[in-house]
């Protein structure tokens, strides 16, 4: 059964991330991309948003807060996770995953 792991802010990134195939990793940040490797994939960078009284979608100004990636395969990846104010002073973060069965 795959898993969702969210990870927040001030918890410590292990190194390396270790996943199943089909586990769905939520991460707080404003941008991330695959460096290297087909074991993960980026399913998006989000901005978070709620349903209204209405049915409609509510949705915050501002940038995106919420990366969301997918291990796909087995196999290792290297991904960089951006973090901070994406106009001002971001900061990147590399992370080794490494996907198992």
């Amino acid at each position: 059964m795959s898993r969702y792991i969210e990870i927040r802010p001030d918890d410590a990134l292990p190194e390396p991330l270790v996943l199943a195939v089909g586990d769905v990793v939520r991460l707080a940040a404003t941008g991330a991309r695959v460096l290297s490797g087909r074991a993960v994939e980026l399913v998006g960078i989000l901005t978070e948003g709620v349903v209204g009284t209405d049915g409609s979608v509510l949705t915050p100004l501002g940038p995106p807060g919420v990366v969301l990636f997918r291990a796909r395969e087995p196999g290792d990846a290297l991904v960089r996770v951006v973090t901070g104010d994406p106009f001002g002073a971001p900061a990147d973060h590399d992370v080794a995953v490494r996907v198992g069965t």
